[in-house]
């Protein structure tokens, strides 16, 4: 006997009355998230760079369906990464319509300055390349990133509206044609919070004391003098060395803890002031009492926030 396949709309609803039990209206609209572990988007030599891609998933979703995409560079200090180590996190995103991919970077300890800017753009080509497949709208993704990753998210957006080719590197990219895809993006999100392992530890601090100025970590010039110590290097990791009211970068967010112990809140309130003087959109939120990440930080009214700033610069059709 031949079992026909059912199509939802033709599936007949059960409306026995059930004494005793309780229905619940719904709408085909609440918000799953699908998660696509571990996806290829880059190689450099032996090393594959992977996404961590959350997808939302609806009931009454079609293939055509495509949601805003927030490309995020997990910060790490600029060490390795535990790349799974934002998905519950970021999953709240998700949750409120907004494809996320998770960036695996070359960390400091395999490559120097500007790798991580390069992987970074890579996995906005990548998105870009595949929205299809992850029902992403390729017109309006963003970039965004945490604690050192939001350095590496800003400075992308910075090199891509600079035109800076040495920093970037398409032959490493596994999207088709990757040349020929752009690595624009409608806004930068900067957030001053550490990540989670996935046993739910913190990721440690590279050092107890605070910074002023940019993050470093262990970067070199190439000749194994330290970041800290070529000024070259130092000015080209520093966002403020290419703001200029030519360029045009697309609207930041930045958050910031007034408690942060590992980089004082006085680098993001310079840096947005700088962004204000050169006539760029620019938002600064200091959340009273945080430290450098923590809970504060993905609050309800904080994810909101995210997600309204990019809804705000979304492209309508």
């Amino acid at each position: 006997m031949d079992i026909k396949p059912w199509e939802y709309a033709d599936f007949p609803a059960f409306n026995e009355p059930v004494p005793g039990a309780t229905r619940v209206p719904t709408t085909g609209d609440e918000i799953g998230v699908t998660y696509h572990p571990d996806v290829p988007y880059a190689t450099a030599g032996t090393t594959t760079l992977h996404l961590q891609i959350l997808v939302p998933q609806t009931r009454n979703q079609t293939d055509a369906t495509t949601y805003p995409c927030m490309v995020h560079v997990q910060g790490s200090a600029w060490m390795k990464q535990d790349r799974t180590a934002l998905v519950p996190t970021l999953s709240r995103i998700a949750e409120r319509g907004f494809v996320v991919a998770i960036v695996e970077y070359r960390h400091s300890g395999i490559a120097s300055f500007p790798a991580q800017i390069q992987d970074a753009r890579n996995a906005v080509r990548f998105m870009r390349a595949n929205a299809a497949q992850y029902h992403a709208d390729a017109d309006n993704l963003f970039l965004s990133g945490c604690s050192s990753g939001g350095q590496v998210a800003l400075l992308a957006a910075v090199a891509h509206a600079a035109d800076r080719t040495d920093m970037d590197d398409t032959s490493l990219s596994l999207a088709p044609n990757a040349a020929d895809v752009s690595d624009a993006t409608r806004g930068v999100m900067r957030l001053f919070r550490r990540g989670q392992r996935s046993d739910g530890r913190r990721l440690p601090r590279p050092s107890r004391r605070p910074s002023s100025g940019h993050q470093s970590g262990r970067h070199d010039d190439g000749h194994g003098r330290p970041a800290r110590s070529a000024g070259h290097l130092r000015a080209a990791m520093t966002v403020e060395s290419y703001l200029t009211p030519e360029l045009a970068l697309p609207p930041v967010l930045i958050l910031h803890g007034t408690k942060d112990r590992l980089v004082n809140a006085r680098q993001s309130a310079s840096l947005y002031r700088r962004l204000r003087d050169v006539g760029k959109s620019a938002e600064l939120y200091l959340l009273e009492g945080a430290d450098h990440g923590g809970a504060e930080f993905w609050t309800d009214g904080m994810c909101r926030v995210a997600t309204d700033f990019m809804r705000s610069q979304t492209a309508r059709r």
